[in-house]
């Protein structure tokens, strides 16, 4: 589906939802439950924690229906709510003083979603992983919601506070430092193999 055809349609489920419509919610819940829970689980591993903020959060949803805001994308409209929440929690645990979104740990770790299956793909994987965890949470945060969720620099920059062209510097400087990393560590895997034959 396209990213217009996309829009116009979260836009009407979301309206339909508003006005009180039990499908639209259910619907609403059934496409996005998966990709909450595993963007979740970048910023807490506790996923009990996840799990309950993620039903808060249809709670809420469900609740204050008749006062939501409109919105044509409601991935990052529930991405970023869920977001908040899971700082909100984590402050009243007293895991954190003060957690500014800024500051909250971004964990990344693509390398667990494939299979054994295929070494070599598993082993660039886990050469991709290193590296992106060596970029700032931000970074990371960036990279993983723009490529593997696929949301958009409007809508990136929504759930970072950024705008449009900040957001767009953000994943560009990231890539750039991908690059590099991959690049050196590339070359070292490459220097490594050619001593061993």
């Amino acid at each position: 589906m396209g990213n217009e055809a996309r829009m116009i349609s979260d836009f009407q489920l979301w309206n339909d939802f508003v006005a009180g419509d039990d499908g639209a919610f259910r619907s609403i819940y059934d496409l996005n439950v998966q990709g909450l829970f595993k963007f979740g689980q970048h910023f807490s591993k506790d996923k009990d924690l996840i799990q309950d903020c993620i039903h808060d959060l249809f709670i809420d949803l469900y609740k204050y229906r008749s006062r939501l805001r409109s919105t044509n994308n409601i991935k990052s409209y529930l991405f970023l709510s869920l977001k908040r929440k899971i700082i909100k929690v984590l402050e009243q645990k007293g895991k954190f003083l003060s957690l500014e979104a800024d500051n909250l740990s971004f964990t990344y770790r693509l390398f667990d979603d494939i299979g054994d299956d295929n070494l070599v793909k598993a082993e660039r994987f886990e050469l991709l992983d290193k590296a992106m965890n060596k970029l700032g949470n931000r970074q990371r945060e960036a990279i993983y919601l723009r490529y593997v969720v696929g949301l958009g620099y409007d809508e990136l920059g929504e759930i970072l506070d950024l705008n449009y062209q900040s957001a767009r510097n953000l994943i560009y400087r990231g890539i750039e430092k991908l690059r590099a990393s991959c690049l050196k560590d590339s070359i070292i895997l490459l220097y490594v193999l050619s001593k061993m034959q």
